[in-house]
């Protein structure tokens, strides 16, 4: 069931929430957030990646019982199962690659990767261990025999799922968001494809004009296509509606595999029913399986069917707005959770991981009737706390109008930014702005890059109405609230052992010789107030913005409010953004440096 529907999960949440109020007491809360399952076939077990725990779980599939467990240091966000070894993905702070024995459940070796880490996968002879890092920008390659990290690999921006060729000879990198500037026509999200032999970038394929948040990436079962799931933003048009896709779609891109060239981008939603939150996508020799994290359900895509009428589309580059084209070649299930992530095909059956309840549902798809569904609880002491249920919906897609979107549509991972420009209803039509993060929204008023919300607490109201066309409950506003105020930033990569290196350190000096403190001040650097930047752009009514936050901005780009600048030296370099004064080549690199520490 869907979380609007009066289900058990609701109920859960209700009584959690009204316990908890009469009694008193402080909210202790417990949940797992499962981001990533493996599936051991020879020995009927399941191997569950758990964020905020940071534990790997191993369930047995029949009884649905927990057999063993792993705490971690760090949140894993990937595990695979090879060589008899399971590897995981951790990051926070820093990046590892762990090594565990699954039988003993113990860890042999922790390698240490880029910042990030988000992804695995091992080479086909087994030799080595390909690390997406998400933050650093990069791909790891590790040694598994002698358990080191022998290179690193440069991508474009947030390489956050990778897939190898059947053949082993390219690996397959789809980047979250776009590395460039925003304020041009096309502004797109790209997949890089690595030569596993020369063990570089051979070639980077943008996807459909709009493609952003790159979260689901697979291998169809003959090896022929990759296919990537992700958000569809349609940029270039006022926010003025939300049907047939006005706003934002999810989508299906696929690349032909052997020839290494974009095929098409398919859209997965509906004429009057959107899939939002598009995420994990799987293939089976029969089905591609696509997760629909912000409607609850997912999508069945017969493959042959799919490639067949794929091949008679002469006007490939239309499909990405043709809202019929799964027409007869798609079903879509409900899952009995909230926020299906993860999804797995094993025979006829699709294993889904729904990340905000705890669970792993397992569907028969000849019989796939919600009173057979087959579940393994992850958490059976489940319990939602105000901050939780304001990510549940800020994630959750079926209280906006159709479904379309959910705030998770233009600031994914974690309430950040999207790196498209938005032309939104709240200042008039006609001047597109760049999406900002959402990291201490509340604590840096006024709100929106205009400054025309007082404080973001209008600013999360006016969302729903403007961008949902929705009319929520003043609780739900609340819980969201609490949920943004509970939003911490990542360490920045360029830190060392967590602090400044030696040319940020320089580059703190040139900040403070600059005077840049002056209109952004620590803690939060910003003085919460607009200034005029410099030149305006053609769109522009007014010159004078809100001055943004600085605080993880190493991962907020593109930059100023039209999105002008594809990197923080842009700024300082070619619009001389308060530096003023004369200032060396050096001085600019260092003061870049310590900016992009923060």
């Amino acid at each position: 069931m869907i979380i609007t529907r009066k289900s058990s999960y609701l109920f859960l949440i209700i009584v959690t929430l009204v316990l908890l109020a009469f009694s008193g007491k402080k909210e202790e809360v417990k949940y797992m957030s499962p981001v990533d399952f493996e599936i051991d076939a020879e020995n009927e077990l399941v191997y569950v990646a758990m964020l905020t725990t940071k534990q790997v779980s191993c369930f047995e599939i029949k009884s649905g019982l927990l057999k063993k467990e792993l705490n971690l240091k760090y949140e894993p966000k990937a595990l695979t199962l090879a060589n008899e070894k399971l590897y995981v993905a951790t990051s926070f702070s820093e990046g590892k690659l762990v090594v565990i024995n699954p039988e003993r459940m113990k860890v042999e070796a922790t390698i240490e990767v880029g910042h990030g880490a988000s992804d695995v996968v091992i080479s086909s002879d087994g030799t080595k261990a390909y690390v997406a890092n998400g933050f650093s920008d990069d791909i790891s390659v590790v040694d598994l025999k002698s358990k080191k990290e022998s290179k690193r690999i440069k991508v474009l921006r947030q390489p956050m799922t990778i897939t190898l060729s059947k053949d082993g000879k390219y690996l397959f990198v789809a980047n979250f968001l776009t590395a460039h500037r925003a304020d041009v026509d096309t502004v797109t999200a790209e997949v890089s494809i690595i030569d596993t032999e020369q063990l570089e970038v051979i070639k980077n394929i943008p996807l459909a004009n709009g493609s952003n948040a790159l979260r689901g990436m697979t291998l169809s079962d003959d090896g022929k296509y990759v296919f990537v799931s992700h958000n569809l933003g349609r940029f270039q048009v006022p926010t003025t509606q939300l049907e047939q896709g006005w706003m934002n779609t999810s989508a299906l891109s696929v690349i032909d595999a052997a020839n290494l060239e974009y095929v098409a981008t398919v859209l997965l939603d509906e004429p009057e029913r959107g899939a939002a939150g598009s995420w994990g996508v799987a293939c089976t020799p029969d089905n591609i399986l696509v997760a629909h994290s912000g409607t609850h359900d997912f999508s069945v895509i017969d493959y042959a069917g799919f490639v067949e009428k794929l091949k008679e589309v002469k006007e490939k580059a239309m499909l990405s707005y043709d809202l019929r084209f799964l027409s007869g070649l798609r079903s879509r299930i409900v899952v009995s959770g909230n926020g299906p992530r993860i999804i797995k095909g094993r025979q006829n059956e699709v294993y889904v991981a729904n990340y905000f309840s705890d669970q792993i549902d397992i569907i028969d798809l000849d019989d796939p009737q919600p009173s057979r569904y087959k579940s393994i609880n992850l958490n059976p002491d489940l319990q939602i706390d105000s901050t939780r249920l304001g990510e549940i919906y800020f994630n959750d897609a079926t209280y906006c109008f159709q479904a379309w979107q959910s705030c998770n549509g233009c600031h994914p991972n974690h309430a950040r930014t999207d790196g498209l420009n938005w032309d939104l209803m709240n200042d008039g039509i006609g001047n597109p702005k760049n999406c900002k993060s959402l990291l201490y929204a509340h604590e840096t008023p006024p709100a929106m890059i205009t400054g025309l919300r007082a404080n973001a607490e209008l600013a999360v109201r006016a969302g729903f109405r403007h961008i949902q066309f929705a009319q929520i409950e003043e609780s739900h506003a609340r819980a969201v609230d609490f949920y943004l105020k509970s939003l911490r930033p990542v360490p920045s990569p360029k830190l060392v052992n967590g602090k400044l290196s030696d040319l940020a350190k320089q580059g703190k000096m040139v900040f403070e010789k600059m005077n840049c403190a002056i209109c952004h001040p620590a803690p939060f650097y910003t003085d919460l107030k607009k200034h005029k930047i410099g030149k305006a752009s053609s769109y522009d009514k007014q010159n004078e913005w809100d001055t943004p936050t600085l605080a993880e901005v190493w991962r907020t780009g593109p930059y100023l409010h039209d999105g002008r600048c594809a990197s923080v030296k842009e700024v300082l370099q070619r619009e001389k953004h308060g530096v003023w004064n004369e200032i060396s080549d050096e001085e600019l690199d260092a003061l870049v440096e310590y900016v992009l520490s923060l």
